[in-house]
């Protein structure tokens, strides 16, 4: 699923978010799509696999409990393609960080729901790749 974007969202920087619960992904794509950023979502990790290539994510966002396959495995499934192996993910679980040590997940950042408005855009906007539009732009 797509969402609606704001008027004017940055095609360069893409999320794609992965959650199977659709209310809280209704949520994050929409405070996301408010900070300008284009999201795809996946209601779980074997859509966000098919949509990965076409939604060319500058950030992964996915939950960790999923059923089928849980957002460890999602992780490994996307670096293991040359075109997503240096994509930064964000896992977000209700578990603590500790939990999913034996899965040995190679996230860039965790959140553990719940978690602030403020925590999550940080947490995206530190993994996201520099604006260069901003630098590019002409001075006043």
């Amino acid at each position: 699923m797509t969402l609606p974007q704001p008027a004017s969202p940055d095609p360069r920087r893409r999320v794609l978010l992965v959650d199977d619960e659709i209310s809280s992904t209704e949520v994050l794509a929409l405070i996301l799509a408010e900070a300008g950023l284009h999201v795809t979502t996946a209601a779980d990790a074997r859509l966000a696999l098919e949509r990965l290539d076409e939604a060319r994510p500058d950030v992964v966002i996915t939950d960790f409990m999923m059923p089928g396959i849980n957002g460890g495995e999602l992780v490994r499934q996307i670096h293991a393609r040359a075109a997503h192996r240096h994509v930064p993910v964000l896992l977000i679980s209700g578990a603590p960080q500790s939990a999913l040590r034996p899965y040995a997940v190679d996230y860039k950042a965790f959140l553990r729901k719940p978690f602030s408005l403020e925590q999550f855009l940080g947490a995206v906007r530190a993994l996201l790749p520099p604006d260069t539009s901003e630098r590019n732009a002409p001075s006043p």
